[in-house]
């Protein structure tokens, strides 16, 4: 099987995956229902990056913008973000230590996919108008995103300075 020809989803799978795509609560965020979702957004991904590497027919735009399902990613993209900040926060502070951190691990990499996806598929004008009223909220991600990674950036650097300093006495 060739590069040109491989799939991660035939195109009648991914529009069922598509087609039944749907938001969870944040209390829901790793029960096993979200968990199978997890695994269709991660082929989805897939099979869009695939498809956008080898220019081909990108039929999972297609099917997120004709099932309205681009709203749907992003509010997933949203709660996923809270229940880092919220629950995943909490764990940390009260320094859980369960049996496997898998599941944790999961909702982690569930936020860094629906990004991929995101960025893959956004490209195109139909898809960010599709997600018309849902682009504020995705922008306010993004600058979140990008002002907290600017200031770990000005953080790290102020603790390199202090460093450097403290060798040179």
């Amino acid at each position: 099987m060739t590069s040109e020809n491989a799939q991660v989803l035939l195109p009648v799978e991914a529009e069922s995956y598509v087609e039944h795509l749907h938001t969870f609560k944040v209390a829901e965020i790793g029960n096993y229902d979200w968990g199978r979702q997890h695994e269709m957004i991660e082929k989805i991904n897939m099979q869009a990056v695939l498809n956008a590497s080898v220019q081909e027919d990108e039929f999972i735009k297609d099917f997120l913008i004709s099932y309205g399902k681009t709203d749907v990613l992003i509010k997933d993209l949203l709660t996923t973000e809270i229940w880092k900040e919220k629950i995943f926060t909490e764990l940390i502070e009260m320094e859980f230590e369960p049996k496997t951190t898998f599941p944790i691990y999961m909702v982690l990499f569930h936020e860094a996919t629906l990004v991929n996806l995101l960025e893959t598929t956004m490209y195109f004008k139909e898809m960010c108008e599709s997600a018309e009223n849902c682009i504020p909220d995705l922008l306010d991600y993004c600058y979140r995103k990008l002002t907290q990674l600017t200031a770990r950036t000005v953080e790290d650097f102020d603790d390199e300075e202090i460093d450097t300093n403290d060798a040179l006495k």
